[in-house]
């Protein structure tokens, strides 16, 4: 038991009912605080959004909304498979609204990936599970996502080839890409068959970025990064060696997802008046993909949908519809988890409070 305040209205103030999830549940507190931020401060891109959706059709819209909910739901079964092929239980119904606060977080601060996958680790933790394996268990996810969309961003490369419409730009990113996908395989290799080479190489690359880091007069990485990161690497190969059958059916649905993520994409071109094929679809979804992952500005929104304008252009979409369709996409795949976490926050605290009961204070 904790001692008493002595000034007796803070003790007052600390056992309200309404504050206890204040001391409890710090990362849903902080979507919600992210939240207000951003739609504080993107009033522009949603009134883009909003002139670029009221010229589509709206059964099309509809469709490709229901599809949008549909990936984040996906989305969130991926994390169980995720988790529980390194032995993290969890349940589809909770986790939608901790990934909901999580992506929220995640759009809002300059370390995106790291936020977002703080907020998931932090709720597996305080639901009794391993922190480590929990992170394990993001990682797994993300590079299922990541390994997922080469064979769709091959295609894609294939058609804009074909139809003599690849450009340089488009090439050197698709590159990049499958280096950065590549690199994660090796990690994961090295990480089951030779961790303490691998812990060498991130060592190595320490001492050679933290130089650079303090040069920019950015935070260093800490002592033991490498030896961390090495061995949250190697619980994951593990997993991933002692359960096939669950790394298989976590592959399976990130495919999943993106299928999903692209069909919604081809019914917003449909909204618009535009009908692509298959190749065109994978090539302008993928490319959008790539330059997401690839990209430095969390939320980057006005950015990434230019950039896309260029790549929906090079599959035959006159530029000024491309514009449109690139911020109607992204604006519907940026701004849903934004909606959604909004309408979950409250269900995920109730949810947290009949998990993890107060004690006494």
């Amino acid at each position: 038991m904790q001692p008493e305040h002595p000034v007796p209205m803070c003790r007052i103030c600390i056992r309200h009912r309404f504050l206890r999830p204040l001391r409890r549940r710090w990362p849903l507190w902080l979507a919600l605080g992210a939240l207000l931020l951003l739609v504080a401060t993107r009033f522009v891109e949603l009134k883009e959004l909003k002139l670029a959706l009221a010229e589509g059709k709206w059964p099309w819209l509809l469709a490709a909304l229901a599809l949008q909910m549909a990936y984040y739901a996906l989305y969130a079964v991926l994390y169980r498979a995720g988790y529980a092929t390194v032995g993290v239980a969890s349940r589809v119904r909770a986790l939608i609204p901790v990934l909901m606060a999580s992506i929220v977080v995640g759009t809002l601060t300059p370390a995106g990936g790291l936020s977002a996958a703080a907020v998931l680790v932090d709720d597996a933790t305080r639901r009794g599970q391993s922190a480590a394996r929990a992170t394990q268990g993001v990682l797994l996810v993300w590079v299922a996502g990541v390994i997922s969309a080469v064979p769709l961003l091959l295609i894609g490369l294939a058609y804009l080839q074909l139809s003599e419409a690849l450009a340089a730009y488009e090439l050197v990113a698709a590159l990049i890409f499958l280096l950065y996908s590549g690199g994660l395989c090796g990690i994961l290799f090295l990480a089951k068959w030779q961790p303490a080479l691998l812990r060498w190489g991130l060592g190595r690359l320490q001492r050679a970025i933290n130089p650079l880091l303090g040069r920019l007069k950015r935070p260093l990485l800490p002592e033991g990064w490498a030896k961390h990161n090495a061995d949250e690497a190697k619980g994951a190969a593990v997993a991933i060696a002692t359960r096939p059958l669950l790394l298989s059916l976590a592959l399976a649905l990130a495919l999943g997802t993106h299928l999903l993520n692209l069909t919604s994409l081809a019914t917003i071109f449909l909204a618009f008046g535009h009908a692509l094929g298959f190749g065109a679809l994978a090539a302008a979804y993928t490319l959008g993909f790539v330059f997401a992952v690839i990209s430095i500005i969390p939320f980057d929104l006005g950015v990434l949908a230019g950039v896309m304008t260029l790549v929906y252009s090079s599959v035959g979409v006159p530029p000024a519809r491309a514009l449109v369709i690139s911020v109607a996409f992204r604006g519907l795949n940026a701004w849903l988890p934004v909606a959604l976490g909004f309408l979950l926050f409250r269900q995920a605290l109730r949810s947290s409070n009949r998990d993890h009961p107060a004690g006494p204070s």
